[in-house]
């Protein structure tokens, strides 16, 4: 690599180089952020969808004071000025139902081949740990927020990565344990020779600082405390989180790429962008060693920001005056994530913290991100594919600006006409020096009978406006998949299922980093713990090996159809099952998450658990029958087969319960009732079948035959 010509490249950001070019990075930034006025487009988008707008007032009526100078209200003095939420409304309603859809998906990991099946298992358990338990209020909110972002925007980008926080506690040290942890750091017995005599020097700080982190004067307590009470406090640093974290990020306001990027894992560099306070900038640059010099250049620029237009102002109130600028107080931090070449001609992934207002060669950290998983930290959502940019797609309030407008225009129509109907306009003679008033209770002097009367109604019917919301509304429904009585309910579930494979396929994805990330940072023994098996699984072969798949069937939300589903497999293939093609575990597993999904989160548990847990319950049973418990006899039990293998299992490979049956009649007996209730079950079942066939198995005549009568065969 020529370092001599970097100055006059073209992108400076291809080869790895040891320092970071900021001046660059920040033109680039900005290169990004204003990416053909999608600023003032993400805004008008905000202004649509919260229906904001110019010379609003609080009633919904249009006045004359609220108006630009010269401008007065029309066609009157007080006239409708409605907030019709139509884009708001499709926005949520279509948010809960990818929300649902997610809530109530499964995901699933399957090996490619069958050498990674014995491991995709134990993934499966890790991924449920993580997601629904460690995760599950995080991912909840955050997924909610990606959708939002989706359909408002047209497109946003979930950011994964690994967030490891260190905290200290105060514990206390008693002599005795200072002496035992002695002998494993022999400084330490500086500190106890020191104490146990009294004399404290600068030695003696010296190890209490570069061994506890503490301080002169915290040093000096912790030794007094020390030699007269034997025992003293210590602050301890301890990892309090360690686990993957997911942000929902806000296109061109916490996230930006160069105009020139067409698929997002393909971009040149990608931006996220935050902020910080002072208190969180200090402690992540003593977490994660940032530059000093850089941290003191960057508080000086609180409450400053690079955008020239803020594109994510959230008012405290419906009026675009009362907007609070989120920068103040706090510092504007950037990573910059960038493809570049090494030295020796591999392409990996550098990533640069700075802060673009300081425009100096000043950087918190430039280094190699060092995800196995070897991609961009990003997963992009988009509301539509109309063209291979990720920016070329267009949110609600763009698609649908023109319909909302409508539905207002005839509300407000609607209450202007009734406002004329209900109280119309006066018609008076006139006459000068008469004071005209009108109103309920007012006694107003007329001469002549014909000197006031009403002006009558607009000509025509209000129903014309009712039905021209109806259409609109109707055409909406139809266009993004939502309820509607006149839409055909097929083609309602066919755009909600487009909608909801969409949004599960970009979920699976990001599961598929989060897992990545678990095999990397997560340690082996907790993993192990948790799936009660190790996956012997680099992390950067996680895309080679597993497929990540999360499915959910929009047709399950109605009942009607789970119920008339499940009738036709009950009365029409299981029947016809005879040689048992069906795997009624997982039949009976997918009918109760049909009826209940927190049931059966509750109540179901994979086989392989499920099978541990008969074992170990006829263990209990045979400790019972040993001790001559007689147990409660089963009665059509559907795992008596399975019950009868463990039970003759258990007494085999055990010479004390064998010698107990050998000697103990009454317990004998009652182990030949139970297996006898067993091969009852089991013959009820084969007689189901002979019931249909006329004719008994031969393997069943043979199992029969050699069932146990007497004793357990050992």
């Amino acid at each position: 690599m020529e370092k001599e010509n970097y100055k006059y490249r073209k992108d400076k950001l291809a080869f790895v180089t040891d320092s970071p070019d900021i001046e660059y990075l920040c033109d680039e930034y900005e290169r990004s952020i204003f990416n053909g006025g999608n600023v003032s487009r993400f805004n008008e988008s905000d202004n649509i969808r919260l229906a904001r707008w110019d010379s609003q007032s609080e009633d919904g009526k249009k006045w004359s004071h609220n108006m630009e100078s010269g401008q007065q209200a029309f066609p009157f003095e007080g006239a409708s000025d409605v907030r019709a939420r139509v884009i708001d409304r499709i926005i949520n309603e279509m948010t809960s139902n990818l929300m649902t859809a997610w809530q109530r998906s499964s995901l699933r990991i399957s090996g490619i081949d069958i050498s990674d099946a014995s491991t995709a298992g134990a993934a499966q358990l890790l991924m449920k740990w993580v997601t629904q338990n460690k995760l599950r209020s995080e991912l909840e909110k955050e997924f909610e927020l990606w959708i939002q972002y989706t359909l408002t925007y047209g497109w946003s980008v979930m950011h994964i990565g690994w967030e490891q926080r260190l905290a200290k506690r105060c514990i206390k040290l008693t002599l005795d344990e200072l002496t035992v942890r002695s002998a494993e750091n022999p400084m330490l017995s500086v500190i106890v020779d020191a104490i146990k005599v009294g004399e404290y020097s600068d030695i003696v700080t010296d190890v209490l600082v570069n061994t506890f982190g503490m301080t002169k004067k915290e040093s000096g307590k912790f030794f007094r405390d020390m030699g007269k009470e034997g025992v003293a406090d210590i602050y301890e640093s301890y990892v309090s989180k360690n686990l993957p974290v997911v942000a929902a990020l806000k296109p061109y306001d916490e996230f930006a790429v160069p105009p020139e990027t067409l698929d997002l894992q393909d971009a040149r560099v990608v931006f996220r962008r935050t902020f910080m306070t002072e208190v969180e900038l200090r402690s992540a640059a003593i977490a994660e060693g940032w530059s000093e010099e850089f941290v003191e250049q960057a508080c000086e620029t609180q409450g400053k920001s690079n955008f020239y237009e803020m594109s994510n102002l959230v008012p405290v109130s419906e009026h675009l005056a009362g907007t609070l600028n989120k920068s103040d107080n706090l510092v504007e931090i950037v990573y910059a994530y960038s493809k570049q070449i090494t030295e020796n001609g591999t392409p990996t992934i550098y990533y640069t913290i700075f802060c673009p207002n300081v425009r100096e060669d000043f950087y918190a950290k430039h280094e190699m991100l060092d995800y196995a998983h070897g991609e961009y930290p990003f997963i992009e959502l988009r509301q539509e594919n109309i063209r291979r940019a990720i920016c070329e797609s267009r949110g609600i309030p763009e698609l649908s600006f023109t319909d909302q407008e409508e539905i207002k225009a005839q509300h407000d129509s609607i209450r202007d006409r009734t406002a004329l109907e209900t109280v119309p306009t006066i018609l008076a003679k006139k006459r000068t020096g008469v004071s005209n008033r009108v109103g309920p209770g007012v006694i107003l002097p007329v001469l002549s009978k014909d000197d006031y009367s009403y002006m009558p109604p607009p000509p025509g019917t209000p129903q014309l406006a009712f039905n021209l919301i109806e259409r609109v509304e109707m055409k909406l429904s139809e266009y993004y998949g939502l309820y509607h009585p006149a839409v055909p309910q097929i083609k309602t579930q066919i755009r909600q299922q487009f909608q909801v494979n969409k949004f599960l396929t970009a979920s699976s994805q990001v599961y598929r980093q989060v897992f990545s990330l678990c095999l990397q940072y997560m340690p082996a023994e907790l993993i192990e713990r948790i799936t009660g098996s190790r996956i012997d699984v680099s992390p950067n072969d996680v895309n080679t090996m597993y497929d990540f798949c999360v499915k959910f069937d929009v047709r399950e939300l109605d009942v009607d159809w789970n119920i008339e589903k499940l009738q036709a497999i009950s009365q029409f293939a299981l029947p016809m099952d005879n040689i048992g093609v069906i795997d009624r575990a997982k039949l009976l597993e997918n009918i109760v998450r049909a009826i209940s999904p927190d049931v059966a989160e509750q109540v179901i548990i994979d086989q392989r658990n499920a099978s541990q847990k008969t074992y170990d319950d006829m263990q209990v049973e045979a400790a019972k029958m040993l001790m001559g418990i007689e147990p409660r006899y089963p009665e059509n039990d559907p795992q008596a087969q399975q019950k009868m293998q463990a039970m003759q299992d258990i007494v085999g490979k055990s010479m004390k319960a064998q010698q107990m049956l050998s000697s103990d009649p009454q317990a004998q007996a009652i182990f030949q009732n139970y297996m006898k209730s067993l091969q009852m079950s089991v013959s009820q079942e084969q007689n189901k079948v002979i019931g249909r066939t006329g004719v008994t198995p031969v393997s069943d005549e043979m199992m029969q035959e050699q069932a146990p009568t007497a004793q357990p065969q050992i």
